[in-house]
């Protein structure tokens, strides 16, 4: 079992996993981590459709360790929201008749419960449930896409790793889905040398990076998932030549504890998903708490603030934390707090002690007030703070 579902924390207060039964045979599992101490936060958590084989170990397993990470993401980057996760089996695909009951399904949670886009699921999509349901963050009517803004907290992380530009670094990059392809992309026009693999030898072909398909001997500075979870195991990780693995895939190490181990040995960097790939949620916490001045954003100005606050997350924990396993800090979720100073903008105090102030409060782009005045954020119910 996945180091993270057996921390104590979470085994005893934990992710709740219920399964609601749908039409045509299809199954809805929602997940749904605590709330947070002191306050009620609102559960964010992509929406995934498995239209093939069942995940393996299970439906509900993989619900609520994806929610865990989630919490996780949140938590790291002060986002305002507690992790969730929607997980649908059964279906051949997306239709209205399956929208219309994942829309029902938000509606019963009444606020507590918000979903963007996930595995098996497209932008348009989303856009469509959102026209079902008002509880929908997945940058629609804007123009910044989720994708792009994930791939801009990877390339952060990845400079903050490397303590400096990526110029003259190798990096293979697995998966040229919507996040691989911009990210190599980027990283080649930034001066790395890319390489790129997918399961499909046409996607791989990404303008100013080399397409490989033996990808397992290739020796780089770093080894950048962006495709499946699982991918990762103690094999594997035995014979990686690279000297950090970071990248967006959710989940990507199979036998979590037994492949840190063989990375520490052989002194490869890890740096978890949740730290890594959160450009998505640092996004949804603009979109939530900032709406307006998230609606009178350019993408560059988002895709900015996303890689600055990865950035300078990867940079703090790589200097304070002397354990960046996903399960370590979980657990040390309060004394890894770095309380963030915003002039102006009260901060959410938990019952802890520290203060948090969520990211999307902070985004503020130059000339923000030239384009229109932005009007005050959300704050949840049991929450203080405000805009």
């Amino acid at each position: 079992m996945n180091a993270l579902t057996r921390d104590p924390w979470l085994d005893g207060s934990g992710v709740r996993v219920r399964r609601h039964r749908g039409p045509s045979g299809r199954t809805l599992y929602v997940a749904l981590a605590p709330g947070g101490r002191g306050r009620a936060l609102p559960g964010n958590g992509g929406l995934r459709v498995v239209t093939g084989a069942p995940p393996s170990g299970g439906a509900r397993r993989l619900g609520r360790r994806l929610a865990v990470e989630m919490l996780l993401k949140h938590r790291l980057h002060h986002t305002g929201f507690s992790g969730a996760k929607l997980l649908v089996t059964g279906a051949a695909g997306v239709d209205e008749e399956l929208l219309a009951w994942i829309a029902a399904v938000l509606g019963q949670h009444a606020g507590r419960l918000y979903t963007g886009a996930d595995m098996g699921v497209t932008a348009v999509d989303m856009e469509r449930l959102a026209r079902l349901s008002p509880y929908v963050l997945n940058a629609v009517g804007s123009r910044a896409e989720p994708h792009a803004s994930t791939a801009a907290g990877v390339r952060g992380a990845v400079e903050a790793w490397a303590r400096g530009p990526v110029a003259g670094m190798r990096v293979l990059v697995h998966g040229a889905g919507k996040v691989g392809a911009v990210l190599a992309a980027e990283l080649a026009a930034a001066g790395a040398g890319v390489l790129v693999h997918d399961r499909d030898p046409a996607v791989a072909e990404v303008p100013g990076c080399t397409a490989v398909r033996d990808w397992t001997g290739a020796e780089v500075d770093v080894f950048v998932p962006c495709s499946v979870s699982d991918l990762v195991d103690p094999a594997l990780a035995r014979t990686l030549r690279c000297g950090a693995v970071i990248g967006s895939a959710n989940a990507v190490l199979a036998d979590e504890e037994a492949t840190l181990r063989v990375l520490a040995e052989r002194g490869i960097v890890y740096l978890p998903t949740p730290l890594v790939g959160a450009g998505a949620v640092i996004v949804d916490s603009i979109e939530y708490y900032a709406p307006e001045a998230f609606r009178l954003a350019e993408p560059h100005e988002v895709y900015a603030f996303v890689r600055a606050t990865v950035g300078d997350s990867v940079r703090w924990l790589l200097d304070a934390a002397s354990d960046l396993s996903p399960a370590a800090l979980l657990r040390e979720r309060q004394s890894l707090s770095a309380p963030v100073p915003v002039p102006g903008v009260p901060a959410a105090r938990s019952a802890a002690g520290p203060e948090e102030r969520f990211c999307g409060l902070r985004f503020a782009p130059a000339g923000l007030a030239d384009r229109g005045r932005p009007t005050g954020g959300r704050v949840p119910d049991g929450a203080a703070g405000g805009g």
